[in-house]
């Protein structure tokens, strides 16, 4: 039976990884969408069902407007390359920047460069496959709807069902791991995803009333680099800056700094993020930035966000295992006194 069962495991996992992101994805929506429901007191599948509108709405505006945005401004310069070069030329001779025409052909001649390199892979990569991809992450943004809802819903339950497993002994140690691991990975997605939305939600107004172009696109990259604890908005709102500066001038570009500052970094990394992530979770910021990129790199988006679990839990268990440790010494202590 136990051979069968692990069988069945197996081809389980086998039938369910084409859709692991989204796996990953609602039950990390399901963390964040928590304390909404919680507001809801017994009403679970309201307050589930409101959560989860509430959480994934604005992430799939932001995400998906930002991401057509790219890919149409991608198809752009893949298809003007003559254009752009003539348009940046012409543009730094009637700035009368000072900058020497040999550095000016260099730039000119990069940025066509990186074009042409960029062009011919786009170009490369199959229809078909491109298409298949593209499913693929629709197919699981959308599982990843009804996951947020059932875990919330049923998320509690399902791990106290697991206690069944477990002797009568072990239940009080097996709560504590996970109370401590559910707190550590509370604070890393709720104080990143709020942190996340609200800031890209706000780059998105303020992108678009200073008039820059493709401000979804801007915001979505906001949303992704304010994730990563080290990266935040400072990533775009730097070069933005710099962007203005060329254009129009020291003043604006001041101007659009202080703002942007203001009202993009300011509410969402020294308030927001501070106060959830101290009081939820004791992770070291430079583990969470770590895990992150290397789950990216490694495993795409459900790995994104797969590496901080597993950091997390590998954290939690040390945690409550070095705490036994220290009240067992200390209990040995003041019985050999």
């Amino acid at each position: 039976m136990l051979i069968l069962a692990a069988v069945a495991l197996v081809l389980i996992f086998y039938f369910l990884f084409p859709f692991l992101d989204g796996l990953i994805l609602g039950t990390v929506f399901a963390y964040v969408g928590r304390p909404i429901m919680d507001k809801f007191g017994g009403r679970r599948r309201l307050g589930a069902l409101v959560a989860t509108v509430l959480i994934v709405v604005p992430i799939f505006l932001i995400l998906g407007l930002g991401m057509l945005e790219i890919a149409n401004q991608i198809i752009s310069l893949a298809q003007n390359q003559e254009p752009l070069r003539i348009a940046l030329r012409g543009f730094m001779e009637r700035r009368e920047l000072a900058v020497p025409p040999v550095a000016i052909d260099i730039i000119v001649s990069s940025l066509q460069n990186a074009v042409s390199v960029v062009a011919p892979i786009v170009a490369s990569v199959p229809v078909f496959q491109i298409g298949r991809t593209v499913s693929l992450w629709i197919i699981n943004f959308l599982i990843s709807i009804p996951v947020c809802y059932f875990v919330m819903v049923d998320g509690r339950s399902f791990v106290e069902s697991a206690t069944v497993f477990l002797p009568e002994q072990e239940l009080g140690t097996f709560r504590k791991y996970i109370a401590r691991i559910d707190s550590i990975l509370s604070g890393i997605f709720i104080g990143t995803i709020y942190t996340s939305i609200l800031g890209s939600i706000i780059a998105a107004a303020v992108f678009y009333v200073f008039g820059l172009p493709r401000p979804f696109a801007l915001a979505s990259i906001v949303f992704i680099a304010g994730m990563v604890p080290i990266l935040t908005a400072w990533i775009v709102i730097v070069p933005v800056a710099l962007y203005r500066y060329i254009i129009l001038g020291t003043s604006e570009a001041l101007i659009f700094l202080v703002v942007s500052s203001a009202l993009i970094y300011l509410p969402s990394e020294l308030l927001i993020r501070p106060y959830l992530v101290s009081t939820r979770s004791s992770m070291h910021p430079l583990l969470v930035m770590l895990s992150f990129f290397g789950g990216a790199l490694v495993a795409g988006i459900g790995g994104f966000f797969l590496a901080p679990a597993i950091m997390g839990i590998i954290v939690a268990i040390y945690q409550v295992r070095r705490e036994e440790m220290d009240s067992g010494g200390s209990s040995a202590g003041e019985a050999a006194d």
